[in-house]
């Protein structure tokens, strides 16, 4: 019996009956060429942003919007104000409305009218259910189809830094 979906790799069992043997071979994908909707595998097509935006290259994420920056450790007691500072690396604006930070625990801290300028920074302030752990942590950006543009780990060493700003790439 064979079944052909989403979220699945593959494998072949050959069966040799004069021997009584097996053999096997799996398939896995490390990465996938293009973002495709969960439930039935096609292709999910773009949505225009503030301006014309390329196509990435097929399995990488687009980085027009970009992790730069986080504080996951704020001074004081807690709870702290921890925040992600992003950057917009194209020449166009880019409404970031609908989209989404995502913690380790894939708890979201949703955007909501922010329209990051053309070359600009900005600073966004988490809040619950999403956190920053002392102890290191990954820190996703997705879009608003949920899916990944960038993101970031960093260690529970950076972390323990209280007060200091955690910088990337």
């Amino acid at each position: 019996m064979s079944g052909i979906g989403v979220w699945q790799d593959g494998g072949l069992l050959f069966r040799f009956p004069d021997t009584g043997g097996w053999a096997a071979v799996f398939l896995a994908f490390q990465s996938q060429g293009w973002h495709t909707d969960d439930s039935s595998g096609h292709v999910v097509p773009d949505l225009p942003e503030v301006g014309p935006a390329p196509r990435p290259a097929p399995g990488e994420p687009d980085q027009r919007v970009r992790i730069v920056a986080a504080l996951a450790n704020p001074a004081g007691p807690a709870p702290e104000t921890e925040s992600v500072t992003l950057v917009n690396t194209s020449p166009f604006h880019i409404d970031l409305a609908g989209w989404a930070l995502a913690d380790q625990q894939k708890h979201r801290h949703v955007l909501r009218d922010l329209v990051i300028a053309a070359g600009d920074a900005l600073r966004v302030t988490v809040s619950p259910p999403m956190r920053l752990g002392n102890g290191g942590g990954l820190i996703t950006l997705l879009d608003r189809r949920g899916l990944k543009v960038d993101g970031v780990s960093y260690t529970g060493t950076q972390a323990a830094r209280e007060g200091w700003t955690i910088t990337f790439r």
